[in-house]
């Protein structure tokens, strides 16, 4: 059991020593785990206190099986608000089927991560590229802030899967506002975002350490609620139609297994794709990034058997999909957490939570969780990061772009499938047309470079050529066409000379070429010769028909010991 648990086998082998450190980073991750818990269940059209389970025996179960030390896992803003595209059509308004529902995607959720870490599919992740990542939460953001425009003012507007739903839905009911809860969110959003940096250097300049400072700021959440939780029932805001949290039960639900025998599996798997995917995505960045500060490995496969146990312990604890999340993580590192026990700390002060505080939370109105999840959700919007990329790669920064507008205007899932096929499709294009150069020697040296870029030395008769890109089926046309093009233009042409230093792999289509090119140029007495090929392409050509023709004599180790059979001897 030590040996499969990571967290335990760094207890013995002395992180106890720094279960003090864990205890207190635990401690403030806590803190600001429980606002945002209650917020991204109400996101996720869920009740508030089914955050609270899906921060407790998930988070424990990964703490045991995690390779990430600092990862702080639970529910997450994106997760939560797929969770609501999925379960809203699904339930058609019914509120136990809806709660159903989010168990059967945390089991789904749990089932397809244990599968991908079965077949060690840990690379999947390398599919969605960061800008597309970037370009879906950035579109994710607006629009879960978007849609708590309506909690905010008081508007009961039911919103929709699309912006433009959401904005017409709030233009036709704006009328419905209410001042109260406008003031009540105005007012929380202010605290709250001045709670943010603004207070750290307010507190930071009164003569408070950096590190006090920040923790107290991360305090700010819970004292809002607690604030305007006493104005609320001191003044019966719920009476004057403000709309409140409600009854919250006390305590922790039993484990379950009700939600595997009710229908809609099927229904909910490819939300539950999408919600996997994405989640894992997620969490491995921010566990990579974090580990890499202090020089750590996390393994991709584990994190997925690890993400898949806690998503299943989510269905048994009657709650919604968890994953990483980014800013509980980051306070989770910035307060010197070293092992997993920290988010042991962090579970039980949840579970306290949901056994102690649960009836304070009846009277407190919902505009206060809109505005805790809009501060949260705020931090994900990067446009810096598009302007970055349209400048430097308009392919890439067009995928960035396509994939928030597609979230915005289509729909959560349907934006991220068009932002990684717009992605792919860019690969396709780039690596179809593969960039070939002629190439000559520079002066006395062995070095090659593009006749068009560099003062180099050609040699009459001799075409030298570097293929920059693997040779695959996209390409192979691309490629015969521009070779033969190479070959016609160049007189008196005796041998020719591929420098196969950027090829990584030749599939059947471009063995065909290659094949192809060799006959076409033996009918004309020229001979091909082959430089530079890498290992495992040399292993995978190893027993072909090409490599058959070619022999040893035309296998060359490099570029000049090429032109040295073809010219006579070393030169220069």
């Amino acid at each position: 059991m030590i040996r499969f648990s990571p967290l335990l086998t760094d207890l013995r082998s002395g992180g106890a020593r720094g279960a003090g450190t864990d205890a207190l980073a635990g401690t403030l991750t806590a803190i600001l785990l429980i606002p945002q818990a209650l917020a991204y269940a109400l996101l996720a059209g869920l009740p508030p206190q089914m955050g609270l389970y899906a921060s407790v025996l998930p988070v424990i179960v990964y703490a045991l099986l995690g390779s990430s030390r600092t990862l702080a896992v639970g529910p997450v803003a994106v997760a939560a608000v797929m969770v609501s595209a999925a379960l809203t059509p699904y339930a058609d308004g019914d509120m136990d089927r809806y709660a159903t529902g989010a168990m059967i995607l945390s089991a789904l959720t749990g089932l397809i991560l244990l599968g991908f870490a079965a077949l060690r599919l840990g690379w999947l992740a390398n599919l969605v590229s960061h800008p597309v990542l970037s370009g879906f939460t950035t579109g994710a953001a607006l629009f879960i802030i978007a849609t708590q425009i309506a909690g905010l003012t008081g508007i009961p507007a039911q919103g929709g899967h699309a912006l433009p739903d959401v904005v017409w839905a709030l233009v036709e009911q704006a009328g419905e506002a209410q001042g109260l809860v406008m003031v009540i969110g105005a007012a929380s959003l202010l605290v709250l975002m001045l709670g943010r940096g603004p207070l750290v250097v307010a507190l930071t300049r009164a003569g408070l350490a950096p590190a006090l400072a920040t923790a107290i700021s991360r305090v700010v959440p819970l004292l809002v609620i607690f604030a305007v939780t006493g104005l609320s029932a001191l003044l019966d805001w719920s009476a004057q139609g403000v709309a409140v949290v409600g009854a919250v039960p006390q305590g922790l639900p039993l484990p379950t297994l009700r939600f595997v025998t009710e229908p809609g599996w099927l229904m909910l798997l490819p939300s539950a794709v999408m919600i996997a995917v994405i989640g894992y995505v997620e969490s491995i960045s921010v566990a990579k990034t974090l580990a890499f500060r202090r020089k750590e490995k996390v393994s991709p496969d584990r994190e997925l058997a690890a993400l898949g146990a806690a998503n299943l312990m989510a269905a048994v604890a009657s709650t919604m999909p968890v994953a990483g999340g980014f800013s509980r993580s980051m306070v989770n590192f910035d307060a010197g957490a070293r092992t997993q026990f920290a988010a042991v700390i962090t579970a039980l002060w949840v579970a306290a939570a949901a056994f102690l505080f649960t009836g304070v939370l009846a009277e407190l109105p919902k505009a206060v969780l809109s505005a805790l999840i809009v501060v949260a959700v705020w931090q994900l919007v990067d446009l810096a990061s598009l302007r970055r990329n349209l400048a430097y790669d308009r392919m890439e920064g067009a995928a960035q772009f396509m994939t928030g507008v597609g979230v915005l205007g289509l729909g959560i899932e349907p934006g991220l499938l068009l932002g990684v096929s717009v992605a792919m499709l860019s690969f396709l294009y780039r690596t179809s047309r593969p960039h070939i150069a002629v190439v000559g020697r520079m002066a006395d040296q062995a070095h090659f470079r593009n006749i068009r870029r560099h003062p180099v030395q050609t040699f009459p008769g001799l075409l030298l050529m570097r293929v920059d890109e693997s040779l695959y089926f996209a390409n192979a046309p691309y490629l015969e066409d521009a070779l033969q093009t190479h070959i016609l233009e160049t007189p008196n042409l005796r041998a020719v000379l591929l420098i196969m230093s950027g090829v990584n792999a030749v599939d059947a289509s471009g063995l065909e070429v290659l094949e192809t090119l060799e006959a076409a140029l033996a009918a004309q007495g020229v001979n091909l010769h082959l430089a530079e090929v890498k290992g495992p392409v040399t292993d995978r050509l190893a027993g072909t028909h090409l490599m058959q023709r070619l022999g040893r004599h035309r296998l060359h180790l490099s570029a000049q010991d090429a032109l040295n059979d073809l010219i006579g001897g070393p030169q220069g």
